[in-house]
């Protein structure tokens, strides 16, 4: 059950991005879109390399 949940989210999550990206690149043109792909590229490795450096952080325990 909860997989198929998971391939139906992911169905419609690649369905709206993609609508987004035709209609944003109708509306603001193709040079707009690949600045904010590029920008939203950016914020999600950004976010990852939060994340990594953050358990790197916590996995540091001192024990007496």
């Amino acid at each position: 059950m909860r997989r198929n949940q998971t391939i139906i989210a992911s169905t419609i999550g690649t369905l709206a991005a993609i609508s987004i990206g035709y209609f944003g690149v109708q509306i603001f043109g193709r040079d707009t879109m690949y600045g904010v792909s590029a920008g939203m590229f950016g914020i999600g490795a950004g976010e990852y390399l939060g994340q990594v450096i953050s358990k790197k952080k916590q996995r540091r325990v001192v024990l007496i």
